[in-house]
């Protein structure tokens, strides 16, 4: 090791460098969900494994994202697919606690679904929150209209709610949030 310090923001650059990838493209997106919600605190760090992504006027959200465009075959248009698996077991990272469900469920009160869409995906292109749309979705309504499937398309998104943009995304889990509150 030399002398010099190890400069975190390196390691940063060299672990998430590549936005394209699935993981980070993933991860980008939740922060991006959590950048319009406003509950970034940027002195927290992400819970990596917890039953649910981000915490936004006491409902839980799950984050999923997919692409148009995968870094193995970027000019090659993709099939946009987002996990919805119902499971029988929750960590919560707050707590460190596991909790068993008598059945399988889907954790979070709301669901936000996050579509790249430019072929070829870019660095570029996943970092501007444009190249998006969004569909915000509660849980009731996954579970009415797909019970224990395990992942939805973006047609079937389209027929429960239009898609919205970045800008909108508050404004749509707001509405989704009030209407939780009002069942």
């Amino acid at each position: 090791m030399s002398d010099r310090g190890l400069d975190i923001d390196r390691f940063r650059r060299w672990v998430l460098g590549d936005l394209v990838d699935n993981r980070n493209r993933g991860l980008f997106a939740e922060w991006l969900v959590g950048e319009a919600l406003g509950v970034i605190d940027a002195s927290l760090p992400r819970r990596e494994w917890d039953a649910y992504d981000l915490m936004y006027r006491e409902t839980k959200v799950e984050v999923k994202a997919s692409g148009r465009s995968q870094s193995w075959h970027p000019d090659r248009l993709s099939q946009a697919r987002f996990g919805i698996e119902q499971k029988s077991s929750s960590w919560t990272a707050e707590t460190d606690q596991w909790k068993q469900h008598g059945r399988p469920v889907r954790f979070a009160d709301l669901y936000v679904f996050c579509l790249h869409e430019p072929v070829p995906a870019t660095n570029a292109n996943v970092a501007d929150p444009n190249h998006w749309v969004f569909w915000v979705v509660t849980t009731d309504m996954l579970d009415q209209e797909f019970g224990s499937q395990k992942s939805v398309g973006t047609r079937a998104l389209n027929r429960l709610t239009p898609s919205v943009p970045w800008s909108d995304v508050r404004k749509a889990v707001d509405a989704c949030v009030e209407g939780l509150r009002t069942v």
